[in-house]
């Protein structure tokens, strides 16, 4: 999965606070926010989803 910062947020993205998520994806979270790497996929969210976090970051899984 990747995370790409967005300043809109779709109305019918799923969005989820950080800390809702479990501490495996919040750890995922924090180190994709801002760069382009990729991590392998969580439970937690799905492509689309938008997660809060320091900003908006859209998920984009492959």
């Amino acid at each position: 999965m990747r995370l790409r910062r967005t300043g809109i947020v779709p109305s019918d993205a799923r969005v989820r606070h950080y800390d809702e998520l479990e501490e495996e994806t919040q750890v995922a979270v924090r180190e994709l926010a801002g760069r382009p790497r990729t991590a392998p996929e969580t439970d937690d969210l799905d492509d689309g989803d938008v997660v809060k976090f320091t900003d908006y970051y859209q998920v984009r899984a492959r």
